[in-house]
């Protein structure tokens, strides 16, 4: 077996296995709704897929997804003096009706659908003129907020295409590690440091598989080396979840780290040649 080939084998063996699965369970949630706010049906209208699985980063055992349903502009006017939590709750009911034995349940900013195998966050939002979208926050009495997650998951689609199909490998493979190995580390912080990584360098921008071996090595030296903070800039200032994958708020353009990266890497979890 020549190093490619391992690599090859390693990513095959990580890959998320039950597509078939999630897409079922996204369109179900979608279908109810878009019954509820727009009388339709459709399993694919007026939601979008974020997160690890709409980065395309997740491996297999995902056991968290997310997504928005766009709300109908027409809506505003219903909830936007104080509807916060009204909002939620409708999408909550909604989701009931078609699930009537599964667990949903309202959780500040998103409407959580837990399912036996993994569990969907349900974002409802308004979407604006800029593309971006404002949803709930029911803390402190409830607000508005503003999130961009479709210029994040255009800038890793972008980036993946400059790094010539190395970064979401690199996240996955990361991902793997930090699951082995039990990380404290989000999956949103191993993207954004995987993005961060291949950006600082053109080594690997025309290097495929047989170089994956350096380019992990190089990867957790660069982790490795990362100062101590509590923050990172996110990927195109448009993610709206914390790097230790629950939701909170977030300052524009920065996520919270929680403990310093420098207390995430136990000598005994990096790679021989770092340690």
């Amino acid at each position: 077996m020549s190093i490619a080939s391992d690599f090859k084998t390693f990513l095959d063996n990580i890959k998320v296995d039950n597509e078939n699965t999630i897409a079922l369970r996204y369109g179900e949630v979608t279908a109810a709704l878009n019954k509820e706010f727009r009388e339709t049906e459709s399993k694919s209208a007026n939601s979008l897929q974020v997160g690890s699985y709409g980065r395309w980063t997740a491996i297999k055992g995902i056991s968290d997804l997310d997504m928005i349903y766009i709300v109908p502009a027409t809506k505003w006017d219903t909830y936007k003096d104080g509807g916060h939590y009204s909002l939620l709750r409708d999408t909550r009911d909604a989701i009931k009706r078609r699930y009537p034995s599964t667990t949903v349940k309202v959780d500040r900013l998103v409407v959580r659908v837990l399912y036996k195998d993994f569990h969907i966050e349900v974002m409802p939002a308004f979407k604006l003129i800029d593309g971006s979208f404002k949803y709930p926050d029911t803390a402190n009495g409830g607000s508005w907020k503003i999130t961009k997650p479709q210029a994040e998951l255009d800038e890793m689609r972008e980036a993946n295409v400059r790094k010539n199909r190395n970064l979401r490998r690199l996240c996955k493979m990361g991902r793997a590690w930090k699951n082995k190995h039990g990380v404290a580390m989000g999956g949103l912080l191993i993207d954004t440091l995987a993005y961060n990584f291949l950006e600082s360098t053109d080594e690997y921008d025309t290097k495929s598989y047989l170089y994956y071996d350096y380019m992990c090595r190089d990867f957790f030296r660069f982790l490795a080396d990362q100062p101590k903070q509590s923050e990172y800039r996110g990927i195109a200032f448009g993610i709206w979840r914390d790097l230790s994958g629950s939701c909170a708020e977030r300052r524009d353009g920065f996520l919270s780290a929680g403990k310093p990266p420098g207390a995430r890497f136990p000598h005994g979890h990096l790679p021989r040649c770092l340690r």
